[in-house]
């Protein structure tokens, strides 16, 4: 789907002089893609926290799991499991608009 958004003249010039792009529609891409590598190194941040915290890959805590799992584990594997697959989402969508 495509629409004409209308840009006021200080916006336009704002956004370009940010992303040093010289058409708007490569300014807008540029932020997007800035947005969503915020977005990958943050669930890469709480993938490494939990790796820290665990001193094993998601895959080994999820095997563990299926043993013996308390309150705290069970939240951490939920928090976990969402930072892996919105990785793995933002990954997808970074290949999808280069």
């Amino acid at each position: 789907m495509s629409k004409n958004v209308a840009l006021s003249e200080k916006l336009e010039k704002e956004l370009m002089s940010i992303t040093k792009k010289e058409s708007t529609v490569d300014a807008i891409k540029e932020l997007v893609r800035r947005e969503l590598i915020r977005k990958k190194n943050k669930y890469l941040f709480i993938i490494k926290s939990f790796e820290k915290k665990y001193k094993m890959t998601f895959d080994e805590f999820e095997e563990q799991c299926k043993i013996k799992m308390n309150n705290e584990m069970e939240k951490d594997y939920l928090d976990w499991d969402m930072a892996v697959t919105a990785l793995e989402d933002m990954e997808e969508e970074l290949k999808e608009i280069e």
